[in-house]
């Protein structure tokens, strides 16, 4: 039981940080300045789980070329959440917008002009995984509490 608790304690505790962090990233990617870019590559590609698992997911594929302050960087991040896609239709808009060779608006962080995305904000992803970390830890807490009361009887 205590193994259980353990896991989902350190599950939700990753992914609710790592939701934060995205968010707070898309959120402030709301205020970066903008650059001029062209979309250099976008297609679907799908992933596939190795071994005897067949578990396919659709990832957006995407890279794109900007320029800041004389010097050329690639990106290959639409927003602030993940790549892959559990819809086709999803995905399918997407390519629709950001077509190969179409020109973009940019955002970049202006600390680390490396860093990019297409679209600020905050994604559902984003709040899909801090979901997925409330819920584990709020089957991690009730576990390890029952755990301290058995200790202490």
């Amino acid at each position: 039981m205590r193994l259980f608790a353990f896991l989902f304690l350190i599950l939700g505790l990753w992914a609710l940080l790592a939701g934060m962090s995205m968010g707070i990233e898309g959120w402030q990617a709301e205020k970066w300045p903008q650059a001029d870019g062209r979309i250099i590559l976008s297609r679907v590609q799908e992933w596939r789980a190795p071994g005897k698992i067949r578990i396919a997911r659709l990832c957006l594929d995407m890279d794109y070329l900007y320029m800041v302050d004389d010097k050329i960087f690639e990106g290959h991040r639409l927003d602030s959440g993940w790549r892959c896609f559990a819809s086709e239709d999803h995905i399918r808009q997407v390519l629709k917008r950001y077509p190969t060779g179409r020109e973009v608006k940019v955002f970049y962080n202006p600390k680390n002009p490396g860093k990019s995305l297409l679209e600020p904000g905050i994604s559902w992803s984003v709040l899909f995984l801090a979901g997925i970390g409330i819920i584990n830890l709020s089957i991690a807490m009730p576990l390890i509490r029952s755990g301290r009361k058995r200790l202490a009887l």
